[in-house]
């Protein structure tokens, strides 16, 4: 909010010897007070009409005048970024193989989707090929993590029994020559 002042600050006194950002910062806490303020003192230190808008949203942020999620697309709105994120997900209580999963992102996003090769009708189709693409890779990450190793029997670090009987063990003594054990 801004401060009832009948004085401008220059006819201030304390402030005739001031200059810089110290006079920055005195001249916003001389007309301002509150959430205004803090966006004053906020965009102090900006150099860019960008910076500005950041230091401001973000202030928006630490007074929950926006949230988080609505912060990050701003920001990326206004640094010309792709943005994506994930707003809700959810699974259909009468099955569990049935969910669904709302996501949020911006045109630089879908920009972005198209350098990269995906095409569709609308921004919802480029979207959802591509994260239909996500959903495919990971499930061959899984199915790799859980083969891993598996592969390839020749490999020193892989064991494999292929014998269930209990023969006992091989192993070579400090000397070298080998000894069965049972």
């Amino acid at each position: 909010m801004k401060k009832k002042v009948k004085i401008p600050f220059s006819m201030m006194p304390a402030s005739w010897g001031l200059n810089g950002r110290s006079r920055a910062v005195a001249e916003a806490e001389y007309y301002y007070e509150g959430e205004d303020l803090e966006k004053a003192l906020a965009i102090i230190d900006a150099k860019t009409d960008v910076d500005k808008e950041v230091a401001t949203l973000a202030v928006d942020l630490k007074n929950k005048k926006i949230s988080q999620s609505d912060y990050d697309k701003k920001v990326a709105n206004l640094k010309d970024e792709p943005y994506v994120n994930v707003l809700k997900m959810g699974i259909n209580p009468d099955t569990a193989q049935a969910g669904f999963i709302e996501l949020d992102w911006n045109d630089h996003f879908v920009k972005f989707l198209h350098d990269n090769g995906y095409t569709g009708t609308s921004d919802e189709d480029v979207v959802n090929t591509w994260f239909n693409d996500v959903c495919k890779t990971i499930l061959l990450q899984e199915k790799a993590d859980l083969d891993y190793g598996l592969q390839d029997a020749s490999r020193e670090d892989v064991f494999t029994r292929t014998d269930q009987t209990n023969t006992g063990t091989k192993s070579k003594s400090k000397t070298g020559k080998s000894s069965k054990s049972d």
